[in-house]
């Protein structure tokens, strides 16, 4: 099972969710540019039409670099992008498909202030250029949806040392920030021109789990109960009282319905 991260972080953001998957092979990628991955080969992708091509073949060339014929893939927010677009692309070499929460492509119900500030021109430049603290890092998590785990204590000092680590001692943050599409702008919020259309979710045949926040602050229960169906053959899993992280706010739920859905 390939895994897919989200923005500005690391293939070892799955760690928890794959140390509990026995019997199965998973491999954490780390998207190029992000955590100990070289830059995307060619320089920064100026424009949302360079990202949707970049993610339409990021998982086939990656399944070829691999030597694998097909695999199952699990993927999160802004990796939902790539797996999405990646298999509506190459349907049969995907064989199960799991989206852990919401996936950027889907509606969202808000947006994270430090996303809409990101948004105002020449802010996001400035952003990735000022070190980030362990206490800036922590307020960021909490804003995109880890502040349960962070107060539960399953998103513990460990993990808040790695997270701050990867924003200081890579280029993680700087990388993403110059190839990711314009999500938000400060007044209108959420750019629409990124929500996947129903021609490419109708190419996604291959069997489908949603594992999905219940308390998802880009897009909870509704949002999700709304988009699934609009798959052809999609299961749905809301996770009671989960944020944008289900694997770390309920690891054994999560652990339990991906083996459960990769045995089916």
């Amino acid at each position: 099972m390939v895994f897919i991260h989200g923005i500005s972080i690391a293939g070892s953001s799955w760690y928890q969710l794959a140390a509990g998957l026995d019997g199965v092979r998973c491999i954490l990628v780390d998207r190029p540019g992000c955590g100990l991955s070289d830059p995307i080969v060619g320089g920064p992708l100026r424009d949302l039409a360079s990202v949707e091509a970049y993610a339409d073949r990021l998982l086939s060339d990656l399944l070829d670099a691999l030597e694998l014929e097909s695999a199952m893939v699990g993927a999160t927010s802004y990796g939902g992008l790539f797996a999405f677009r990646g298999a509506a692309a190459v349907p049969e070499r995907v064989a199960k498909l799991i989206e852990y929460s919401w996936l950027m492509g889907a509606p969202t119900e808000s947006t994270p202030f430090s996303a809409r500030m990101a948004g105002v021109p020449g802010m996001q430049a400035l952003m990735t250029r000022v070190p980030m603290t362990r206490g800036m890092v922590k307020g960021a998590l909490r804003q995109f949806g880890l502040g349960r785990a962070i107060d539960s204590g399953a998103f513990d000092d460990d993990m808040l040392d790695w997270a701050h680590a990867l924003m200081r001692h890579t280029d993680t943050l700087a990388n993403d920030a110059r190839s990711s599409p314009e999500v938000v702008t400060p007044i209108k919020g959420f750019n629409t021109d990124l929500l996947l259309a129903d021609e490419l979710l109708s190419k996604l045949t291959m069997p489908v789990l949603f594992l999905w926040g219940e308390l998802d602050p880009n897009g909870g229960a509704a949002v999700a109960e709304a988009f699934a169906p609009r798959l052809p053959n999609a299961e749905l899993v809301i996770v009671a009282g989960a944020e944008h992280a289900p694997w770390i706010d309920d690891p054994e739920s999560c652990v339990g319905h991906t083996q459960a859905f990769l045995a089916s």
